[in-house]
């Protein structure tokens, strides 16, 4: 009967909102891995109460190794899950379970933390940190369940959707404050290195400069030799960025900016935009207003 007590609290943890106190923390690492905090607080609304939970924590205390064993056992599908969907290989390790009690003059609880740590988590290209790949299921953030989202030092948010109600530092804390419900993948962090020394960024700029002059005169040179387009040959061009965009929104973990789409597949403003409004009038693509550009997400079908 304890056992199946405790799977209740992991799932609700989860995935449902529930009576009590829930604080869910992911500290994510430099590397990709990351720490998986789990912490739910239960309400102890008397003496009797507070004597149950005691005893209770002597007993899960004697049979704690299995209880963290059944734990690991109970994660396996969430990390075959989220490897499908993040396309990477998943592990967890250094699984544990706390059980504790916190009292004050008003209140009193009973506390069962559950961590882990998730290796290969978040996914790293070109300097940058994804998140959200891994979130595999929704989740339901009730008035009392918090995520927070610990960010490596260093690093500052490039995007993040939906938007984290505030930040302390480091931590990034949804509270349900503006969003309670999240949607397969969400949510979806873009961090970035803080503090890069300007020299790095000049060379890049002069890097891309020398792409965009050489780039323009390929294509002025290959407009002035082939012949325009038959219609025939534009769709078949249409269908060609179409896909070029999917690959690229999946392996940004489902969204990208405009600019970033226009960067990726060497098309210009106007024709990716055509592109773009083509596959949102077939319902493959939503666009999200993000400031002076466009957030492009793909629609999971």
């Amino acid at each position: 009967m304890k056992k199946r007590f405790l799977f209740l609290i992991f799932f609700i943890l989860w995935a449902q909102s529930a009576a009590g106190q829930a604080l869910i923390t992911v500290e994510v690492h430099e590397n990709g891995d990351a720490i998986w905090s789990m912490e739910k607080r239960l309400p102890l609304k008397n003496q009797s109460d507070i004597m149950d939970w005691e005893e209770f924590i002597k007993t899960a205390q004697a049979e704690n190794q299995q209880d963290i064993l059944d734990f690991s056992r109970s994660m396996e599908w969430f990390l075959v899950s989220a490897g499908k969907l993040s396309g990477r290989p998943m592990k967890a390790e250094n699984f544990n379970i706390i059980y504790d009690t916190a009292k004050s003059p008003s209140d009193s609880y009973g506390i069962i933390r559950y961590s882990f740590k998730w290796l290969n988590f978040s996914r790293l290209e070109n300097g940058n940190i994804f998140i959200g790949d891994s979130f595999s299921e929704g989740m339901v953030l009730s008035q009392d369940n918090v995520l927070v989202i610990k960010i490596p030092d260093g690093y500052d948010v490039k995007s993040a959707s939906p938007v984290f109600d505030k930040q302390d530092g480091t931590r990034l804390i949804w509270d349900g404050t503006l969003y309670r419900n999240f949607n397969r993948g969400e949510p979806t962090l873009v961090l970035a290195r803080s503090g890069t020394d300007q020299w790095f960024y000049l060379a890049i700029l002069v890097i891309i400069a020398s792409s965009v002059i050489y780039l323009k005169k390929r294509k002025k040179t290959a407009h002035q030799q082939d012949p325009a387009p038959s219609p025939e040959n534009m769709g078949i061009e249409d269908s060609k960025y179409e896909e070029m965009i999917k690959r690229f929104l999946v392996r940004s973990g489902g969204e990208a900016s405009q600019s970033d789409i226009i960067n990726e597949i060497n098309l210009s403003k106007s024709g990716v935009s055509t592109i773009l409004s083509q596959m949102k009038d077939k319902g493959e693509i939503i666009k999200i207003k993000n400031g002076k550009g466009n957030l492009i997400r793909i629609m999971n079908k």
